[in-house]
């Protein structure tokens, strides 16, 4: 395990937000430097200035938009959300949050036209290759966090909360306050992108799975996309994802251990909310599909998912769709390891969803070893 003497990257937070996580840090494991809390107070104090110039510049406009109900994409980390979003978002008739405004919130509807290049930059993600940019379809829920909003993603700069997953994952485990923030949060959100776009937007972030409840209930005709992924795949990618995160961006150290015990757990909690959401949903809302099935035959399975949701013509957006996959083609999905104690807890603690769900050892792309 690698650990770093400070995090090697920050977030670009408000300021009461990140006085607040400065809070929660555990003195035991603190590797914020006071270089790093200094710089950290000062880009939130920026952050901070430029939110309420953006706020204000907009007020008109953002009080008499209307933003039409969204289309949600859920499925946990490592599940396959991004290459799914990726191909919804072809369609033209809807929106997305882009990479660039996700992790600049607080002003992108003022600092778009000057920041981001004619030219679009690729770059790849740490965690598995995949390119994206600043206009690439990106998770609302680091917008969220940005913004102030009860966030899973508090997690990766003070790792401690997750030894209570429910209260951090669990929207209806926090306080009625932290509740009606996250929803003015995410509304004042929406009525940005809507205003930057004027389209429905897909969205996709896996931590809106743990609130599918929530997104029902103020959401009434919301449609949404469900995808699964072998779960021993998924538990390995989790791994090295919320690693590379957490060394990036953590103000405490976090063992290996501390992140295993939280994707073991989060995942059941996550399988359990999607589960209750999907059986209490209404008839053509929910769509279903397997990681596997999408990469074996994408067009067929957003066909599919276009029929069984009402999207809309689906001929008008094959071309973008091929266009699309013909530009991803060439990517190459990572092989993974997992001890083989790993692989026993897994049994354990997932063992009746991976029968239930029909899964098996993936012997092509997780090695095991012994531990």
């Amino acid at each position: 395990m690698i650990e770093f003497d400070r995090p090697s990257q920050q977030f670009r937070l408000l300021l009461s937000t990140s006085q607040r996580l400065f809070r929660k840090i555990d003195p035991t494991r603190n590797r914020l430097t006071l270089r790093a809390r200094s710089l950290y107070w000062l880009n939130s104090a920026t952050q901070s200035v430029l939110y309420e110039i953006q706020k204000k510049s907009f007020q008109h406009e953002l009080d008499h938009i209307a933003p039409e109900t969204p289309i949600f994409v859920l499925g946990f980390w490592r599940s396959g959300t991004t290459f799914l979003h990726e191909l919804l978002c072809c369609d033209l008739r809807f929106g997305f949050p882009s990479t660039y405004a996700c992790l600049n919130p607080a002003h992108f509807l003022l600092s778009r036209r000057w920041v981001i290049p004619k030219d679009e930059h690729q770059v790849r993600r740490p965690m598995d290759d995949l390119r994206y940019s600043w206009n690439s379809p990106q998770e609302d829920e680091f917008a969220l966090f940005l913004l102030g909003a009860p966030s899973a993603y508090e997690a990766l700069m003070v790792p401690s909360l997750m030894q209570n997953v429910e209260r951090l994952l669990d929207l209806d485990k926090r306080s009625a306050e932290d509740q009606e923030l996250w929803w003015n949060t995410f509304e004042y959100l929406l009525r940005l992108l809507t205003l930057e776009q004027k389209k429905a937007m897909v969205l996709k972030s896996p931590t809106h799975g743990f609130r599918m409840g929530t997104l029902q209930r103020r959401f009434e005709h919301a449609r949404y996309v469900v995808i699964e992924r072998n779960p021993y795949e998924v538990f390995a990618s989790n791994l090295k994802l919320w690693r590379t995160l957490v060394d990036r961006y953590g103000l405490e150290r976090c063992s290996d251990i501390q992140l295993e015990q939280f994707v073991l757990a989060s995942y059941t909690l996550h399988q359990q909310k999607v589960w209750e959401g999907t059986e209490r949903s209404r008839a053509g809302c929910v769509a279903e599909v397997r990681y596997e099935d999408l990469v074996k035959n994408p067009i067929e399975q957003i066909s599919r998912i276009y029929s069984k949701l009402d999207l809309g013509d689906f001929s008008a957006v094959l071309p973008r769709l091929e266009e699309h996959l013909a530009s991803v083609a060439s990517h190459q999905r990572n092989r993974l390891r997992l001890s083989r104690s790993q692989k026993e807890k897994i049994d354990s603690l997932w063992g009746e969803i991976i029968h239930r769900r029909g899964y098996a050892w993936p012997e092509e792309t997780v090695e095991i070893y012994d531990a």
